[in-house]
């Protein structure tokens, strides 16, 4: 799929579709939490961009006859698909509450597996902001907004896949759902145990209490010291900022990509970014402690 131009929606007007459908994915969390095996890096509740569904898609559910929860972005949908990657069950969610979301899912998940109906999906238990729909506020449709967000998420996708099939040490590209990162993680050093030390990570989040709207993103992490402390002198980027706060990185925030223009001019914008931000970080990492 090619680069999908971004900007039909200001990009700083996308706060409430993210925020919903941040929370109608914690319907896929809750599915993985219930019904994988725990892994400790939680990637049990991550999911995946699917291209041809639009739609964030969990893991692979039951030994005989799997399916998968997943969330078409565009519409708000709730989706059962089963192991040909077909919808056999949907449930739109304007005007729904979280909890009638998960209890749609774990009957269409129980109905697809022939059970007793007593399946309850049980969340991981992270913390989120405070939001009417964390106890009985009803999901928001904003269609034009949600098709953006969508844009974001499927141009990430590829873009975030391409980088991670040329990158060693790249793992899968994952989207998190405590805050809701699409995002690849590049273990750049591990101990004798296999276990990383050193890691870059490289994403786009949809915004959140820092950037309040979709941002790029490179940051990393090193067992040993900080990284990125606010002594160090930071190289020069081919476009975006270095962001301080709760955490520290690169940054390319969607405003910014967005003025470069038309869609190719977009995605060079992105590529010059994403090249030079991990070169940056590469080079922080490898400096000497100051």
């Amino acid at each position: 799929m090619e680069w999908q131009q971004l900007g039909s929606v200001d990009p700083m007007a996308l706060a409430l579709a993210r925020t919903q459908a941040h929370w109608a994915a914690q319907v896929l969390s809750a599915a993985g939490e219930t019904l994988l095996p725990h892994r400790k890096d939680t990637s049990h509740t991550a999911m995946r961009w699917d291209p041809a569904l639009a739609a964030l898609v969990g893991e692979a559910l039951g030994d005989h006859d799997p399916c998968r929860v997943a969330l078409r972005v565009h519409d708000l949908t709730l989706l059962l698909v089963d192991a040909d990657g077909r919808a056999i069950a949907r449930e739109t969610l304007a005007g729904s509450t979280l909890a009638e979301a998960r209890a749609w899912a774990a009957s269409a998940l129980d109905a697809h597996a022939r059970g007793t109906g007593s399946l309850a999906l049980v969340h991981p238990g992270y913390a989120l902001p405070d939001h009417p729909l964390a106890v009985a506020g009803r999901f928001e449709v904003e269609p034009d907004a949600l098709a953006e967000l969508a844009r974001w998420v499927a141009n990430a996708d590829r873009e975030l896949r391409a980088f991670a099939a040329r990158t060693p040490g790249a793992g899968p590209v994952l989207c998190w759902p405590h805050h809701f990162d699409l995002a690849t993680l590049v273990v750049l050093r591990a101990n004798a145990a296999g276990e990383a030390t050193r890691t870059l990570g490289a994403g786009l989040s949809p915004g959140d209490e820092s950037i309040a709207e979709p941002y790029w993103y490179v940051n990393s992490w090193d067992a040993r010291r900080d990284p990125v402390d606010g002594r160090e002198r930071l190289p020069a980027l081919a476009a975006g900022e270095w962001f301080r706060g709760a955490w520290t990185g690169a940054v390319l925030r969607g405003s910014e990509l967005v003025a470069a223009g038309g869609a190719s001019a977009q995605r060079a914008t992105l590529q010059a970014w994403l090249a030079s931000a991990t070169r940056a970080t590469r080079s922080l990492l490898s400096s000497p402690s100051p």
